[in-house]
């Protein structure tokens, strides 16, 4: 970057980040400091708040929600410092042309506007509004949060988790690939944050059915192996003890072999006496 545009960049940053703390200030909402990823999203409870966003960044929130709830949430960004006119020294336009979006996610991460119909669709929005009106403004609505038995129920039809747990929320300010801003400038976010609906609890019936504990169930006794001859023979409900079957053959073959050899003694005797 030239030396005249790096002068430029550094005033601009000075310009933008003294109104960003006077917005916050007036915006009369709680000022959080949102995280850089899922991780370290703050816990965020139904209110107003003030946060900033980077070009080119996401900042993430999480909301705690039960089944029966509906997470609302309203994304204001201040642009009202960014310069629009094309004629002017400072104008940037990647900074001027910033993709702003509000998404809601799961307590798995998901995306949740990724799953088609329903209010599914309803649960990211673009953050949009005139360039002359200073600020853009978008609302994204989740589903209604099912119990683990209904999204466990075999006629359950979604990919999504609508879960009770955590919800997250995220805000991003995209710039283009192609023409990146130059200008790391940090624009003041306001969030509405509205539950609706009254927490509801899990079916009894679901409750019940869960597995529980294993409980160890007593063993029959096992009958007393044979023993001595009797091993060695099988029985329709018995089978004989292999080692002693291996053990009785090699008894025969030793037997065998000594009768053998004593008929062939005789045999070569027999012929000595003979000749």
């Amino acid at each position: 970057m030239s030396a005249p545009r790096t002068v430029i960049a550094m005033l601009a940053v000075g310009a933008l980040a003294l109104p960003a703390t006077a917005a916050a200030q007036a915006g009369g909402g709680k000022a959080v400091v949102g995280g850089g990823s899922f991780n370290t999203a703050p816990l965020l409870a139904p209110g107003s708040y003030t946060d900033t966003v980077a070009a080119g960044e996401t900042v993430y929130w999480k909301v705690r929600l039960a089944k029966g709830q509906v997470l609302q949430v309203k994304a204001t960004v201040d642009t009202s410092q960014i310069q629009t006119d094309v004629t002017a020294h400072d104008y940037d336009s990647a900074l001027v042309n910033l993709d702003y979006r509000l998404d809601l996610f799961s307590p798995l991460r998901e995306q949740l506007s990724e799953e088609s119909g329903g209010t599914y669709d309803s649960a990211s929005a673009r953050i949009e509004g005139s360039a002359d009106a200073g600020a853009k403004t978008g609302t994204a609505t989740g589903p209604r949060v099912l119990g683990f038995e209904q999204i466990l129920a075999t006629d359950y039809n979604k990919d999504k988790f609508p879960a009770p747990g955590e919800w997250y929320v995220s805000v991003n300010a995209a710039d283009s690939a192609v023409a990146p801003t130059d200008v790391p400038v940090e624009l003041p976010v306001e969030l509405d944050v509205q539950v609706m609906g009254q927490p509801q609890a899990s079916s009894a019936d679901f409750a019940r059915s869960l597995p529980g504990p294993q409980k160890q169930q007593p063993t029959s006794p096992t009958p007393d192996a044979p023993s001595g001859p009797a091993a060695l023979f099988a029985s329709p409900d018995q089978p004989a003890d292999p080692a002693l079957t291996i053990a009785l053959v090699a008894v025969i073959a030793l037997v065998g072999g000594l009768v053998l050899g004593a008929l062939a003694m005789v045999v070569l005797g027999l012929g000595r006496r003979r000749t």
